[in-house]
C-alpha cells in the first residue's frame, strides 16, 4: 500500500509540474520580458533539421544501392529523373546543414543577449520571490523543456503516420519512462535504489534513457519482422526514435534545474 501511495503521489508531481509550465511562461514573458517562444522554436528546429540531415544521406545511399524507394518519392523520382532526384536531395542536405549552423549561432546569440537584458529585480512566482540570478539560471532550461515537448509530439505524430502499431508501442514505453523517472529520479526523498546506485538524477536519467532506447529498438525489430515494412521506413523510424530519445533526455535533465527552484 505504501508503494502504491508513493507512486500515486509522485505521479501527481508530474501533473503538477506540467501545470506550472504556463505559469512559468507568464513569469518569464511578462515579468522578465524574455523571448521564450523564439528560443523554444529554435531548439525544436535545430534538432529537427539534424534529423532530416541524418536521414537524407542514408536515403541517397539506399537509392544508389538500388533499394526500393518510398512510393510517394518514387513517383517524384520517375517524373524528374533519377540523377536529378539524387542531386536535388544532396543539395537539400547541404542547404539544411548550413541552415542548422546558422540557427545554432543565432540561438546562442539570442540566449547571451537575453541574459544581459535580465533586470536585477525581484520576480514573483506563486507567492515566492525569485532573484534575477534564478531567472538567468532557469529560463534556458524552460525554453529547452518547451522545445523538447514540441519535438516529442512531432515524433509521435510522425510515427503515427508511418506505423500506428509502433506509435502505440512508443507512447506506452514513454509513459512507463515518465513513471520510472518520477518514482526514482524526482522523488521528494532519496530512494533506496538511488542510495545503492550512488548516482544523481542526471546520471539516472541517462542510464534509463539508454535502456528505453534499447527497448524501442527491439520493438521496431518485432514490427519489421511481423509487418510488411520497407527498410527505408524502418530507418526513418529509428532516426525519429533517436530524435525523440534525445529530446526526452534533454526534457528530463532540464527539469532538474526547474524543479529545484520552482517545485
Amino acid at each position: 500500500m505504501g508503494v502504491f501511495n508513493r507512486l500515486k503521489g509522485n505521479s501527481w508531481r508530474t501533473v503538477y509540474f506540467f501545470r506550472l509550465l504556463p505559469q512559468l511562461y507568464m513569469m518569464f514573458k511578462k515579468q522578465a520580458k524574455l523571448e521564450i517562444i523564439k528560443i523554444s522554436i529554435l531548439v525544436f528546429l535545430t534538432k529537427f533539421i539534424n534529423m532530416i540531415v541524418m536521414f537524407l544521406p542514408l536515403k541517397v545511399l539506399f537509392l544508389l544501392s538500388g533499394s526500393k524507394n518510398i512510393s510517394f518519392f518514387y513517383d517524384i523520382e520517375k517524373r524528374i529523373g533519377r540523377d536529378f532526384y539524387i542531386g536535388t536531395i544532396i543539395a537539400i542536405v547541404i542547404v539544411l546543414y548550413l541552415l542548422n549552423v546558422v540557427l545554432q549561432i543565432y540561438k546562442t546569440r539570442i540566449v547571451k543577449r537575453q541574459k544581459i537584458m535580465i533586470e536585477k529585480n525581484k520576480y514573483e512566482f506563486r507567492g515566492m520571490v525569485k532573484s534575477h540570478k534564478v531567472i538567468s539560471k532557469t529560463y534556458v532550461s524552460f525554453c529547452q523543456v518547451l522545445g523538447d515537448i514540441m519535438l516529442v509530439l512531432f515524433v509521435f505524430i510522425a510515427l503515427l503516420l508511418l506505423n500506428v502499431h509502433y506509435a502505440i508501442f512508443y507512447s506506452s514505453m514513454v509513459l512507463v519512462y515518465f513513471v520510472i523517472l518520477e518514482q526514482w529520479a524526482f522523488p521528494i526523498h532519496q530512494t533506496k535504489l538511488m542510495e545503492k546506485l550512488n548516482i544523481d538524477a542526471k546520471i539516472f536519467i541517462h542510464v534509463t534513457g539508454v535502456l528505453l532506447y534499447l527497448m524501442l529498438f527491439l520493438g521496431l525489430i518485432v514490427v519489421v519482422l511481423t509487418e510488411d515494412m520497407t527498410i527505408l521506413i524502418a530507418v526513418l523510424i529509428i532516426i525519429l526514435v533517436r530524435l525523440g530519445h534525445g529530446a526526452l533526455n534533454s526534457f528530463f535533465s532540464s527539469q532538474i534545474n526547474l524543479r529545484k527552484h520552482y517545485l
